[in-house]
């Protein structure tokens, strides 16, 4: 894999951020006043309150239990990487089918806890994972009543279960103060590629009057990567520009739906489609150019997709290479050009093996829970065969909008990089106060690297988008030493570390891949 340049940070926050930063630390930290030090304790507890012989007393000690989790933040009760779906009523049968089960409610089956209405289904999941899921009481499928935490997807509101581990991606909320970039309405585009209309919409940066040559991400499935509950596109490039992790970029955000008749065309234009890549390389984009302040060459256009959408954005790679040399792929559903039933000819995987094409950046990503990492990392190494520079995440999610919302940084960070480092604002440049950070990007595990300077002490620390300190890494006062620390930090997406020294500081963006 070729290693990419990455990104520039800001050092620090706005108060305004800082005030959000508290509140979305509050909304993501539950609060853990329950007693029990470890996640039997907490089953022993309630299978002895389930197993109290008299009924108005057990109903009492099973009502306050409950009450207590709820108010805590603790139903499903997860602790380490071990969790408790609970759901409490009558009922002859109760399953929890989500992304771990790929929406199947075989083998998925609650079982009553003693004498109680209680039921309980324990699984293991990573500590950091992130998971859909639903209950389905007899056959009625339901969103989980204890539990306030719900993920939006293609077919409405599904519960969400949020290990200990996991953390609210910071760039998916909206900050106070953060400058807002524009949107157009529905504009229609008559393709004579397809034989009918098809509708888009523009993002334009921040300050777009003042700015020329933009780089621009054309998203399939563009009016979810454009809703703020799906995708959060527009939020995520809001943050990411204004806190310097990226440079500005229009965002087209293409709708698979009939301006007309609403029907969504998806499946017919993403798989296997030459007309509907026709249509975006050679009728969109032209149109996009010559309305806008682009850079109207191929390393500056981006195609971002995710399952089929995916998929379409490698197909269009491979056809169009003049035009898209940078290829974005969440969750890709490859093996649709492996079945006879949607593809003809060689799959992708042939197509890559085969290829002169050389993209400029190729971005994979997956869940690694229900979701298609066999697939996605056969392609890795698929790629890798060929020389490609790509970036590749795993995260611990399913096939969900949850997953693929919080690695659009990455997508960003991955095509729109900025200068690496820079000096704080109002401090003078020091020349002894230089970073080095490697690999980068790199999969959590770096290395950071410094010469402490003529005199100490010297820190050097890693903070979060968001300016909270997460990794003291150093503090010396050696004048002649070279120093080499490891360090982990712990979520996919943009990081800083910062090194001062003698009232001068020096900033290494760092850009972490699963």
């Amino acid at each position: 894999m070729t290693r990419m340049s990455h990104p520039r940070s800001r050092p620090g926050a706005a108060i305004a951020v800082a005030i959000a930063a508290a509140a979305l630390l509050a909304l993501a930290t539950p609060v853990r006043a329950q007693p029990w030090p470890h996640f039997k304790a907490f089953t022993d507890h309630l299978a002895a309150v389930a197993s109290i012989a008299d009924a108005t007393e057990r109903g009492a000690q099973l009502t306050a239990l409950f009450n207590d989790l709820r108010a805590a933040g603790r139903i499903p009760f997860a602790e380490g990487d071990s969790v408790a779906f609970l759901w409490r009523g009558s009922a002859t049968s109760v399953s929890v089918p989500g992304d771990h089960s790929g929406w199947s409610t075989n083998g998925q089956a609650m079982a009553r806890v003693g004498l109680s209405d209680v039921w309980m289904r324990v699984y293991r999941f990573p500590e950091a994972a992130r998971i859909d899921y639903k209950f389905v009481v007899g056959s009625n499928w339901i969103l989980d009543p204890n539990n306030p935490h719900t993920q939006m997807g293609g077919f409405g509101p599904n519960s969400e279960l949020r290990m200990p581990g996991w953390e609210l991606p910071w760039e998916t909320v909206r900050y106070p103060g953060t400058p807002q970039g524009s949107l157009t309405g529905n504009l229609v585009i008559a393709s004579a590629a397809l034989g009918y209309s098809v509708r888009y919409r523009v993002y334009a940066p921040a300050r777009y009057e003042g700015l020329a040559d933009l780089p621009v991400l054309y998203v399939t499935d563009g009016h979810e990567y454009l809703d703020d509950a799906l995708g959060a596109v527009r939020i995520v490039m809001d943050n990411l520009v204004e806190r310097g992790f990226i440079t500005p970029a229009l965002v087209v955000f293409i709708d698979p739906r009939s301006p007309t008749t609403g029907a969504n065309q998806r499946q017919a234009q993403y798989v296997q489609n030459p007309k509907f890549a026709e249509f975006v390389a050679r009728e969109l984009v032209p149109t996009i150019d010559a309305a806008w302040r682009t850079r109207p060459d191929r390393d500056h256009r981006t195609i971002l997709g995710t399952s089929l959408g995916g998929v379409f954005s490698l197909y269009l790679g491979l056809l169009y290479p003049d035009t898209f040399a940078r290829l974005a792929m969440q969750s890709p559903a490859f093996w649709v050009s492996e079945s006879a039933q949607y593809w003809s000819g060689p799959s992708l995987f042939e197509m890559v093996a085969t290829t002169a094409v050389v993209p400029k950046m190729a971005y994979l990503s997956t869940g690694t829970i229900g979701d298609v990492a066999p697939e996605v990392r056969r392609m890795r190494e698929a790629m890798s065969a060929r020389g490609w520079t790509f970036w590749h995440s795993e995260v611990p999610e399913g096939h969900s909008w949850g997953n693929w919302r919080a690695l659009v940084d990455v997508v960003a960070l991955a095509n729109f990089p900025t200068v690496n480092t820079r000096v704080e604002p109002g401090i003078p440049d020091v020349p002894a106060a230089r970073l080095e950070a490697w690999p980068n990007p790199s999969t959590g595990r770096i290395t950071l690297a410094w010469d402490s300077g003529p005199s100490g002490p010297t820190t050097v620390a890693c903070f979060d988008p968001l300016g909270r300190k997460i990794i003291e890494v150093a503090a010396d006062a050696d004048a002649s030493t070279r120093v080499e620390r490891s360090v982990t930090l712990p979520r996919p997406g943009a990081w800083f570390c910062r090194l001062q020294h003698r009232g001068g500081s020096a900033v290494r963006g760092v850009v972490v891949t699963r």
